[in-house]
């Protein structure tokens, strides 16, 4: 049976990406869910985008320079009430922001005032909790989700990485911020057991939830952003801990002989 994959973003400014997207998630053969698809339903669009929400197996989240609809009774845009909604069922979730350096955007589709400064946090808040992707164009972010829902269907198919999952859906993401000092000693220390390029910014990453204790989710870092297969990501964390514990073992305080009398 197919996973079914909930797609979540605002909708008028994201037509293309949206499109795209649910291209590329019908070639790899899994079911879209989609405001598109709604027709004629009797329940509110709130109530059914919630609905599901709750009926997926993975959800996507896009997120640009729109907030969007605020729900009254809420005070949330319906996007920010399905990444709650997805958050509160465990639901394995993959985040993408657009890159605001590279990403052309109307005018039109920015948002000002409170609106923006709700999104504004809600980014910031995304970024904490989640390792994002970013991305520059629709056919970037078609390309990008392919690839990530390629490896996290795989291993959702997969017994013994149950627990990568477990991981992601909890949103249990702990980082350890390491000085550029720290960082660059420990690139140093781990830099012959890659066999493949890691980008600093995607081995700092790693390297901060092995501190933090969230091996799992370093491990989906490292195969997200890089050729690294995940098995191949686990390996390499089992002999990072090693030269983290050796480390640790030299910066503990040895004890005083005793004195010669």
């Amino acid at each position: 049976m197919s996973p079914s994959i909930f797609v979540s973003s605002t909708f008028v400014d994201l037509q293309r990406h949206r499109q795209l997207v649910r291209e590329a998630i019908g070639r790899l053969q899994y079911a879209s869910q989609a405001m598109e698809f709604f027709g004629a339903l009797p329940d509110t669009p709130k109530e059914e985008c919630l609905r599901l929400v709750r009926s997926a197996n993975v959800y996507v989240g896009i997120f640009a320079m729109r907030y969007g609809f605020v729900d009254p009774k809420a005070g949330k845009s319906l996007t920010h009430l399905e990444y709650e909604e997805a958050q509160a069922i465990r639901l394995p979730s993959l985040i993408y922001v657009i890159d605001e350096e590279i990403h052309p955007v109307l005018p039109k589709h920015v948002e000002t005032g409170a609106s923006a400064e709700k999104l504004r946090t809600f980014k910031e808040f995304l970024k904490g909790s989640h390792v994002v992707n970013f991305f520059s164009s629709p056919e970037d972010l078609a390309a990008k989700v392919t690839q990530d829902l390629v490896r996290l269907v795989g291993a959702m198919g997969k017994q013994s990485t149950a627990q990568v999952l477990s991981q992601l859906a909890a949103n249990a993401v702990k980082r350890h911020p390491l000085t550029p000092p720290r960082f660059a000693y420990l690139k140093q220390r781990t830099s012959g057991l890659f066999q493949h390029d890691v980008p600093d910014t995607i081995l700092r990453e790693a390297l901060e939830l092995v501190i933090g204790g969230d091996n799992m989710a370093a491990a989906f870092v490292l195969s997200r952003g890089t050729p690294m297969p995940l098995d191949d990501a686990v390996d390499w964390l089992m002999n990072v801990e090693k030269i983290l514990i050796e480390i640790l073992e030299k910066a503990k305080p040895q004890p005083s002989g005793s004195e010669d009398a």
